[in-house]
Formats: structure tokens, sequence, C-alpha cells
């Protein structure tokens, strides 16, 4: 994991894939750090992380299932790099998108991102049209009537 992480590549995002474990955590500060500054994008993984403090000090954005203290040393090991792997029952291929906010992690299949970001551009549109909409009229009904969508 160590030369996985000392060879991302910038604008990368690190997933790492633990079969939902979350007693310990599989990624902490001096991991993000090195993703950090070696340009990835974030990290994503289906188990615990740890180091939390620094990893908002650093502003480096991690996706997990929860927060352990205990490291994983001694408790894991690396079986595969750039391999396909399922978080949360999702499978992901090496080079598939992977976009996160607050709201939740989205993978987008390479070969289906044009057609997926002209249907979330799309559904964007629509929403943000609703809000003036709803701020003017104070009817979420009265939107749903108008707009045909919730």
């Amino acid at each position: 994991m160590i030369e996985t992480i000392d060879t991302i590549k910038p604008g990368a995002v690190f997933v790492l894939a633990a079969q939902g474990d979350i007693k310990y955590g599989v990624l902490g500060g001096l991991m993000g750090t090195t993703l950090k500054y070696r340009g990835a994008a974030g990290a994503v993984t289906d188990a615990a992380i740890r180091d939390v403090p620094q990893l908002k000090r650093i502003q480096f954005p991690v996706y997990s299932r929860g927060v352990a203290p205990g490291t994983t040393v001694g408790h894991y090991r690396v079986t595969g790099i750039n391999v396909p792997v399922v978080l949360a029952g999702v499978k992901i291929n090496p080079g598939d998108i992977i976009t996160a906010d607050e709201d939740g992690v989205v993978i987008v299949p390479r070969d289906r991102a044009a057609e997926v970001l002209k249907k979330a551009q799309e559904l964007d549109f629509a929403e943000h049209s609703q809000l003036p909409f709803i701020e003017q009229t104070k009817s979420l009904s009265e939107a749903i009537k108008r707009f045909g969508r919730l």
C-alpha cells in the first residue's frame, strides 16, 4: 500500500476496499498527507479512517464508513492494486469517475460519463430553477405542479 500511495498520480482518487471493516482506521494522517501532497483528489474507503483532525487540517477529502483510532498494521494485507473492487455493493473499476460531497459518493463508469453528465446537468438545472420559484411562492406543492418533479 505504501508503494501505491507513493506513486499515485495527481488528480487520482485513492480507493481502498477493506470489506466494510470499521474496527481499524485504514487511512490516517500520514497516508492522507502523502496523498494530498502527491496531488490526489481524495480517498474513498468502505472501512473506517483515523487522524481526522490532521485530514481536516490539510483539507484532504476522505469518505469512509466511520472513524476508529486503531491502526491496521498487522491486520490487513494488500491483495491487489488497480483492480476492480466493490464498495457498499458498487463495483469500481480503475479509471471510473468518482465524485463525492457531504451527501455521499457516486461512481460513474468511464464509458457512461457523457450520458451521466448530461442527465446530472439536466437535473441540476431543473432543481435550481425551482428554488427561486419556491422562495417566491413559499409552496413546494406549487413548485411540483409547475415543474413536474420533486
